[in-house]
């Protein structure tokens, strides 16, 4: 996206949790991290959870819990859940500080474990899934991940135009063959936007 354009937008986004501010400076501080989601897509994710009036959402990929966060304030007004899975035990327990800091342990539970396992010991349905976990295992996972979405409910893929924004090859490849299987699944209807490093967003079908 122009940065004038990005620059326009985040002027407009204000934080909805104060703490994401504090895990924004921890991120720059730290080099055990992959980069969190953008603000604009943090916007995006508590935007479409309001507008599901989302109960039950699940992440893959917690990180310091960024997104957990934007996810978990969104689904406060209907006193829902976020199930979120992270494989790193150092970052599992920073997640989880910075979970209780931002006074939403009734909201998230954080799950200690390998997604490509732990997914199919999942039962959903889920009214939101945010795939943010290893690249490799979104075209793997896609099946299992439709499976647990409710019908009407949402799919929500991050990094999704990395074979385009430079990223390694193999990261760009797991990411194009993701697309490539969203945009011809008929179970979804599916788009992409150019937001951050791309967001994939697939509609699981009624019917």
């Amino acid at each position: 996206m122009d940065e004038n354009i990005l620059k326009y937008i985040s002027g407009f986004i204000t934080l909805d949790n104060e703490n994401l501010k504090l895990i924004e400076t921890e991120e720059k501080q730290r080099d055990d991290t992959q980069p969190s989601i953008e603000l604009e897509i943090g916007k995006l994710l508590g935007l479409l959870a309001r507008l599901m009036d989302a109960k039950n959402v699940l992440e893959l990929g917690t990180c310091l819990g960024y997104s957990t966060i934007w996810l978990g304030e969104a689904v406060k007004s209907t006193n829902g859940k976020v199930l979120s899975i992270e494989r790193g035990s150092k970052l599992y327990q920073d997640a989880k500080k910075n979970i209780e800091r931002a006074k939403l342990e009734n909201y998230v539970e954080l799950l200690l474990g390998d997604v490509s396992q732990v997914i199919y010991d999942l039962q959903g349905p889920y009214d939101i899934i945010f795939q943010d976990s290893q690249k490799s295992l979104y075209p793997k996972l896609l099946d299992k991940t439709i499976e647990l979405t409710k019908p009407g409910g949402l799919i929500i893929a991050d990094d999704t135009l990395f074979k385009i924004k430079g990223a390694p090859r193999n990261l760009g490849a797991s990411m194009d063959e993701y697309n490539k299987l969203v945009f011809d699944d008929n179970r979804l209807y599916s788009t992409i936007l150019p937001v951050g490093d791309g967001v994939t967003i697939s509609y699981k079908l009624k019917s």
